[in-house]
């Protein structure tokens, strides 16, 4: 038997032998459902409690309530929140925010949150340990979206929302190739995480397509910061004075790469050429302004809300997975190879 406090509206109409359309019809008391229907849902809610969560969302002032688990709030995960919180207003839901402060936070309080009754689903930007979470939203009975992780990939029957990383680092390289560059130096982000391992992928098989042997000197881990940027860029200048290019595997890095380029009393665009991802909103601010591969971050927060939303509602689905394109974004922190010497 399903706990009543953990009954979803799939369990409801998986009790009663009817459609999740035919449940919410009934619980917001629409027509369109036959008395006989109708007192067979009413009666599946009863016995499962259902009762309880409609309570909760008639507290919320007739909003559905949508877990969201984030692990920061950079540049990157509060583009995607603008996205969802976008989508989730305009399909009638609040959202209900939970900061992770580090990987070692108590299972109780995921439990508070997944357990209080207040939300449907849940939706998770790079979690720490996601197959715990999941595991937990499997023991509550709540759908969830993943966007991004880190760790091992995640089962296919795991509903995510991910980009063409891999695709889009290789473009990246392949550009400061044509632009004539051979040397170039690679921060990734942390290497716990998929998204970097990904982009590295790309940067390594770019250079294998024109025959250039991959060098791990010129590859540095970063932290997802620009502080982070900064300190490996002057390592990597300080061991290899013929540098003529940076790739960052994400604008904040990026950012920082270019003041370490600046600091050496070299110049970005010029003397070095410098990528990041993401194209953050001071991408193009930034002096100069920062080539980039875009990732559609707030798509990304709009795509994760509609999937779980359908999910909660019963709604077919053609995928469990949302991948968008990448695009390369060309500006002023990248030029033609020159010779510094």
């Amino acid at each position: 038997m399903i706990p009543k406090s953990r009954a979803t509206l799939k369990d409801v109409a998986k009790l009663a032998q009817v459609s999740a359309k035919s449940v919410s019809r009934v619980i917001n008391n629409e027509g369109g459902v036959s008395e006989e229907t109708r007192q067979r849902i009413l009666a599946a809610v009863s016995e499962l409690g259902y009762v309880a969560n409609t309570t909760a969302k008639n507290l919320r002032g007739g909003a559905a309530g949508l877990g969201l688990i984030v692990s920061g709030f950079e540049d990157y995960a509060g583009q995607i929140i603008r996205g969802m919180s976008q989508a989730a207003q305009h399909l009638g839901y609040n959202l209900v925010l939970y900061v992770q402060h580090g990987d070692d936070q108590p299972i109780e309080s995921y439990r508070a949150l997944l357990g209080s009754g207040l939300i449907g689903g849940l939706l998770m930007v790079v979690p720490y340990d996601y197959e715990r979470l999941t595991d937990l939203c499997g023991e509550y009975h709540l759908p969830y979206v993943l966007v991004d992780y880190e760790g091992r990939p995640p089962e296919p029957e795991v509903p995510t929302v991910s980009v063409t990383n891999r695709k889009g680092m290789l473009e990246a390289t392949r550009y400061l190739v044509a632009l004539g560059h051979r040397r170039i130096g690679f921060i990734t982000g942390l290497m716990s995480m998929a998204s970097a391992r990904e982009r590295l992928q790309g940067y390594q098989e770019a250079l294998a397509e024109i025959g250039l042997t991959f060098d791990p000197s010129l590859v540095a881990e970063g932290q997802w910061t620009r502080e982070s940027g900064f300190a490996q860029t002057q390592i990597l200048m300080h061991h290899h004075p013929d540098l003529s290019a940076i790739i960052a595997s994400d604008d904040l890095m990026a950012m920082g790469a270019s003041d370490a380029v600046k600091e050496s009393h070299l110049r970005v665009g010029e003397d070095i050429s410098i990528i990041g991802f993401d194209d953050i909103p001071s991408a193009a601010s930034a002096h100069p302004p920062l080539t980039t591969v875009r990732q559609p971050m707030p798509l990304m927060g709009q795509a994760s809300v509609e999937l779980l939303a359908a999910l909660l509602e019963g709604r077919p689905l053609i995928s469990l997975h949302r991948e968008f394109p990448t695009e390369l974004i060309i500006r002023q922190s990248t030029a033609r190879y020159k010779d510094r010497a």
